[in-house]
């Protein structure tokens, strides 16, 4: 008897998720080729061509035709089999000379699991991209992962505990010019005031320092109702590449569950770091209360 598989589920976008206006500079064709790499990446498991087409909305003769194309160029293995795509080895190559040089002895994926593991919430990777935090990895502590935020959204460096986490591995100046471009954004001024989160950039500034001093942002007015996030910046241990990437991780979830894991937080991702991540330099002090934004 065949065995049962788990539906595919992915995380939606929340009000507070955006995709970046490319405007006319966009080529869709080049977009739905890496829209389709993040999907595989987000499903953590092999693909029939119906699996794209529910989850990506590309029309299936496009999917079945991009599907195809990238494994004849080598970035897709096919199974006949079960007619399932997997990407192959060639495809998670490419890049990684970028990962060797920022952490050459580290290991994130391994890191992130280990954090989802020890604390029982989802864990996801964000870098700067300009005035925005994008995600770009997540592990999650079970099959399910609608409880998430999509691979490839943004948000705004100061409408969220990690983008707060990225600002403070700044120089200051340059945190406050990111912080200017945020709060004049077209979309802030149209959109309505959001009075859980960051009114001004003096507010935002203050924030920084906060996060500078604690080695860490555990936010709560800066997520979705009854959410919370534990984030910190990857510094790296040698001055001379401090800013050559800036990335960071967040512990998210619901707030219940993540105040449950607040007493031994800070020795659990010092432990984590140690273990997995000799390059970055994170000691926080597992003594010291976790004070919110």
């Amino acid at each position: 008897m065949p065995r049962t598989r788990t539906p595919i589920s992915l995380p939606s976008p929340s009000l507070r998720d955006r995709e970046r206006d490319f405007g006319d500079r966009s080529v869709k064709s080049a977009r739905r080729v890496f829209e389709l790499v993040e999907l595989f990446e987000q499903i953590g498991r092999p693909a029939t061509v119906a699996d794209v087409v529910q989850l990506s909305g590309i029309p299936q003769s496009s999917a079945s035709m991009l599907l195809r194309t990238l494994a004849d160029m080598g970035y897709l293995c096919w199974n006949p089999e079960d007619r399932r795509y997997t990407p192959s080895l060639r495809l998670s190559m490419l890049g990684g000379w970028v990962y060797d040089q920022l952490f050459p002895h580290s290991n994130l994926r391994l890191a992130m699991q280990a954090l989802c593991r020890r604390t029982g919430v989802y864990v996801l990777l964000g870098q700067r991209v300009g005035r925005f935090v994008q995600y770009v990895h997540e592990a999650f502590p079970s099959e399910q992962r609608e409880d998430g935020v999509p691979v490839g959204m943004v948000r705004p460096l100061v409408s969220t505990g990690l983008g707060y986490s990225l600002l403070a591995a700044l120089p200051r100046a340059q945190a406050r010019r990111a912080a200017q471009a945020c709060f004049a954004a077209p979309e802030r001024q149209a959109g309505p005031a959001d009075r859980r989160g960051v009114q001004s950039v003096e507010e935002a500034m203050a924030l920084v320092e906060q996060v500078n001093r604690q080695g860490y942002a555990y936010s709560t007015r800066l997520q979705n109702e009854g959410r919370a996030s534990f984030s910190f910046h990857l510094g790296r241990a040698d001055a001379a590449h401090a800013h050559s990437g800036l990335f960071g991780i967040a512990l998210a979830g619901r707030r219940r569950q993540l105040q449950a894991c607040l007493p031994t937080l800070a020795a659990t991702v010092n432990g984590v770091a140690q273990e997995f991540l000799p390059d970055v330099q994170i000691a926080l002090d597992p003594l010291a209360p976790i004070e919110a934004l």
